[in-house]
């Protein structure tokens, strides 16, 4: 068995130091949602018999 270690500074210890991220840094852009937005108005699912669905890209 081969043993692998890291010194103690190269590891995230110290992660709890750092500073909560700021909710407005963690929002997506305008185009990833209005891409999303697109996809959304575009699929559609519809349930054809018991257990038994057929998926639809409307573009």
């Amino acid at each position: 068995m081969q043993k692998t270690t890291t010194s103690s500074i190269k590891t995230d210890l110290n992660a709890k130091k750092l500073s909560p991220l700021d909710p407005k840094t963690m929002q997506p852009s305008d185009d990833t949602l209005h891409g999303i937005l697109q996809f959304a108005a575009a699929y559609r699912v519809q349930r054809v018999a018991k257990n038994q669905f057929v998926e639809m890209f409307l573009n």
